[in-house]
Parts: structure tokens; sequence; C-alpha cells
């Protein structure tokens, strides 16, 4: 049980890669909250996790609000007493050539993306310094590494490289007590993703 007693908060948990990370660590033996901005999702990732004999805490909130991050995030920790681990999870994609895009999709793929992160992680940090410990795991993507880019979706590429490099300087600062990693995730077939273009 790798994650026996251990908290978890994971960001866009209403289905994808968000839902089967808390699905794997309730299976595990952790104690798991999900933040969903969408109610569908929410009430499925609630039905999923029954359906497999699991309490799974729901949280609704917009990671881009700041005042909404805070909200959750006391809520978790008033509901667990901490949190050890938050995974950044949360995400968006639109997909539109380069010459259509337009700066609303930009604003709103780095709200979501790259400040969500931030917003997120600095939240829990607060709790974890006092705690002196805690983990932080960012999701990128492939597309956010170099010479792997996408055309259509130059936005999130360029939101997810800026996630790697926005990890990285959190690692050395929260350091000792807080440890910061990114994961970056090939192509993963989810409802998010199906909507774009075969390669």
């Amino acid at each position: 049980m790798r994650f026996k007693d251990k908290t978890a908060l994971i960001t866009g948990g209403g289905r994808g890669i968000g839902l089967t990370t808390a699905l794997l660590m309730l299976e595990e033996g952790g104690k798991v909250g999900i933040v969903e901005v969408n109610e569908a999702h929410r009430q499925h990732a609630i039905e999923t996790a029954q359906s497999k004999g699991y309490s799974l805490k729901v949280y609704p909130g917009d990671v881009s609000k700041k005042d909404q991050v805070e909200n959750f995030m006391e809520a978790f920790v008033k509901d667990f007493g901490r949190i050890d681990i938050l995974v950044n999870n949360a995400g968006i994609v639109i997909s539109r050539p380069f010459m259509e895009k337009t700066v609303e999709d930009w604003i709103k793929t780095l709200e979501v993306n790259l400040i969500g992160v931030f917003l997120c992680s600095q939240a829990a940090a607060k709790y974890m310094q006092k705690q002196k410990s805690g983990k932080i795991i960012n999701i990128s993507s492939i597309r956010g590494i170099d010479h792997c880019g996408r055309e259509a979706i130059m936005d999130y590429s360029a939101s997810k490289a800026a996630v790697i490099n926005l990890t990285k300087t959190m690692a050395k600062e929260l350091a000792p007590y807080i440890n910061v990693n990114t994961v970056a995730p090939g192509h993963t077939l989810t409802e998010m993703t199906q909507p774009l273009p075969e390669e």
C-alpha cells in the first residue's frame, strides 16, 4: 500500500489521467480528493469511485481563480488534516491552426495550464511548509519538450514547456521539505484529446 494514510489532492480529477491517478492512489491506500470544474465530470468521478468501493472527496473549483483555489485547498486540509501530495493535472487544449488562433485561446490556455499550476502549488505549499513535508507533481506533456511541438496547439505546447521550467524553479525554492517534480506523458487517448487530429 504505497500511499497508505497519505493525503492527495488531484486537480482535473474528473476524467482521464486525473481520475485514473485518483483511483490508483485509492487502491494503494491513499486518502484522495479531486478538484473538478465540470459538474458532470464530478458526478462521473464519484460514481466511478463508488463502483469500485472507494470513497472519493470531490471539490468544485477553477484552478485559474485564486479565491477558488484557496477555498478548495482550505476545505481539503480541513477534511483530511493535512496535504501530503498535490497533483497539478488540470489542463485544456484548444486545437486551432496558427493563423486562426486567437489571443483569447492563448489567455485561457495559459490561465489553466500554467497559472493554475502556480496558484495551486502556492496554496498547497503554504500548508506543506508548516508540515515540513510534501510532494508536488506537475503534469506537463511531451509537447512541452524540445522538438515535440505540434501544429494547431502551439499555445498548449508553450504552456507545457513553461510548466517544466516552473517546476525546476519550484524544486529549488521549496526544498528541502517539499519535493517538486514534473511528468511529461506522451499522447494519451482521453476525452480531452479525442477531438485532436491524428498525427
